[in-house]
């Protein structure tokens, strides 16, 4: 594991010393461009991050690594809420909130949020611009490295501490303090330097408490000091411990929960095989009530002349000239029935332990299940897509991705049939709506087994 921690002028690299006891810097690079001037610009983003990257590889080994970054609370967004009962969840109000707080600028930003054991019901959320998200994943990616962590350095500093307690960054006179106060998340600067000291609040629902510079200068249980160095070194521990912290590499929404880590299972609810007497005794009073209703009509209209068939009516079929859809479009719309099967089962509401989808196959749990394929039509995609842009878009939803490829030919055309096994089973989702947005990929097979935690997808992809 590398660990790396990023500010708005620089990228550090931090790893185990020889002994794997310890960590140490092993590299440090400057931004040729601070991230904040550019956290709009997705090019300069990918720029300035690709470069440093390089420049460490040069002295520090970086693929086949995983790594833990670090992201400095300078170049995040922070918010503190209540839940209310207005909304029926706490992610329905974070999202509703940010929009009434930023703006539009909301629409540009990842958000994580927390709610510690105590204070109860105050939603703590950090948000970070997708741009710088989406870059740091992918160049991290590009060199070899697998992202588990893009943590908050907050969410660092505030695992453990006491409600009394503040988190502390020095650097000369100016200082930098965090902490969970008994009303939440609190986010505060004070610099001493010169002849007035002065304080900057960030966020939090209390008032700053009042500190001087001696009650700094003394050894203080209230105030834990920490240095980069030891920054790292917590989150190491906590890593090894699986202590609950913010993850941007997460999923986006409420991720910790009562101090515990807040796990959302997606499950089907098979069908119940007994019978339902409930339903037999509607089926039949409708049935009856549609016969009298349909006597009843027919009392109307007997004595009308157009019942009266004098005359021979000739009716003549005109049959549609239909033409026979080709291989292509038929394999399209079979990729199409296995992406809402997939889709059914991925957004259910009950446990799913297997699961087994192709063309002719829809088991769950080992049980067959009924589906109906004629109310589904295929939407027309002229845009085709290359595997390597494919993988791209794949590894930027999942970094942990593992795969293999094999030629083959499909209706005299060349062809590369991928498998993709996957970590967390909620990426398919993202993955299955990138393919359906091409018409040149198939989905051909999904499998998952929760004893085996494997869940595999099976596509076609032809070249154009």
């Amino acid at each position: 594991m590398l660990y790396f921690l990023i500010d708005n002028t620089s990228l550090s690299v931090y790893n185990h010393t020889n002994n794997k006891q310890s960590l140490a810097l092993a590299d440090k690079v400057k931004f040729h461009i601070p991230l904040l001037k550019i956290l709009n610009n997705s090019k300069k983003l990918n720029s300035v991050i690709a470069r440093s990257l390089d420049e460490i590889s040069e002295k520090v080994s970086l693929t086949n690594n995983r790594a833990s970054i670090i992201i400095d609370d300078m170049l995040l967004s922070h918010s503190v809420i209540i839940k209310s009962k207005k909304y029926k969840t706490i992610d329905e109000q974070l999202k509703k909130e940010s929009n009434l707080k930023w703006g539009n600028v909301a629409a540009n930003l990842y958000f994580v949020s927390e709610e510690k054991k105590s204070p109860k019901n105050v939603y703590h959320s950090v948000a970070l611009h997708h741009f710088l998200r989406e870059k740091i994943k992918l160049n991290f990616n590009n060199f070899g490295m697998n992202i588990n962590y893009l943590v908050p350095l907050s969410s660092i500093l505030t695992s453990g501490l006491k409600s009394s307690q503040f988190a502390v960054i020095k650097n000369g006179k100016k200082f930098t303090f965090f902490g969970n106060t008994r009303k939440g998340f609190m986010f505060f600067k004070a610099n001493f330097s010169g002849p007035r000291k002065s304080f900057e609040k960030i966020i939090g629902l209390l008032d700053l408490p009042k500190i001087q510079l001696k009650d700094l200068d003394k050894s203080s249980l209230k105030f834990i000091f920490f240095n980069r160095l030891k920054i790292v070194e917590y989150l190491a521990n906590f890593v090894l411990s699986d202590v609950p912290l913010l993850n941007f590499a997460e999923t986006n929404r409420a991720q910790i929960v009562g101090g515990k880590n807040n796990s959302i299972l997606k499950t089907f609810r098979p069908p119940n095989n007994s019978f339902d007497y409930t339903n037999l005794i509607k089926n039949i009073s409708s049935g009856i009530i549609s016969l009298l209703f349909l006597t009843l009509i027919i009392s109307f209209f007997y004595d009308y002349e157009f019942l009266d068939m004098d005359e021979e009516v000739s009716v003549r079929l005109d049959k549609e000239n239909l033409e026979p859809l080709s291989t292509r479009d038929l394999a399209l719309n079979s990729s199409l029935e296995i992406i809402k099967k997939i889709e059914i089962v991925m957004n259910s509401t009950d446990k799913v332990d297997s699961f087994i989808i192709s063309e002719n196959i829809f088991n769950i749990n080992d049980q067959k299940v009924e589906f109906n394929n004629s109310s589904f039509k295929r939407i027309q995609s002229n845009a085709s897509g290359s595997y390597n842009e494919l993988l791209v878009k794949f590894f930027e939803i999942e970094n942990n991705l593992k795969f293999k490829v094999f030629d083959s030919m499909f209706d005299n055309q060349n062809a590369k049939n991928l498998v993709l096994k996957f970590d967390k089973n909620d990426n398919i989702l993202e993955i299955i709506s990138e393919i359906k947005s091409f018409n040149n990929m198939i989905v051909k097979k999904a499998s998952f087994s929760k004893e085996k935690e494997s869940l595999h997808l099976y596509i076609t992809i032809i070249e154009s």
